[in-house]
């Protein structure tokens, strides 16, 4: 098996020819003993990795993207991340602004309004006029613009992959020991 990590999702991949080697008098057998060991591991990374998130949900959107495929023909298997069910879970994961790639923080101004308006309590702003006038009234502070600095990255997939290797490997060597059991009684072996 091998990990392979490309952008903000954890690739995996199982030799079918190695293992099939073992059991060649019944490989149909050893196949499906594997693909079902595979399909494990790939549940925990998801498991796992919705586990470790630093962020809060709480609708549950975001800890559904969190997906899985497994391509039963070829034996890859892909955790990623589902952006048509989350599109802000990348950002998430990867960071915006200054945490991000591009290490830029970003200004956001009204679109319709002449200000922005934010719920705080009381005392916690007063009048700022650089780079953009804030004041606070009646519970709410006013501002004609934000920076907003971005998402720290929180890359619970990576760190999902890399707290599961042992589990992976003793789910593998369960499944080596269920296809031994399972080739002598069929008497491959």
């Amino acid at each position: 098996m091998s990990d392979r990590r490309d952008g903000a999702a954890v690739s995996f991949s199982l030799d079918y020819k190695a293992l099939l080697l073992m059991a060649e008098k019944a490989p149909e057998v050893s196949e499906k003993v594997m693909k079902s060991a595979m399909g494990k591991s790939l549940r925990l990374i998801v498991q796992l990795a919705r586990a470790k998130h630093k962020f809060r949900t709480i609708t549950g959107e975001t800890d559904r993207a969190i997906r899985y495929t497994f391509d039963k023909n070829t034996g890859d298997g892909i955790v990623y991340l589902d952006e048509a069910t989350a599109p802000h879970i990348r950002y998430l994961h990867e960071g915006s602004g200054l945490y991000g790639p591009h290490h830029k923080a970003f200004n956001i101004f009204p679109k319709n309004k002449k200000m922005l308006r934010f719920a705080t309590s009381p005392n916690t702003a007063n009048w700022r006029s650089a780079p953009f006038g804030r004041f606070h009234e009646g519970g709410f502070t006013y501002a004609f613009g934000v920076t907003n600095p971005g998402i720290k990255k929180d890359q619970f997939l990576y760190e999902a992959a890399d707290a599961a290797p042992t589990q992976i490997q003793a789910i593998f060597d369960n499944a080596m020991r269920d296809l031994a059991a399972q080739l002598e009684q069929i008497g491959g072996v």
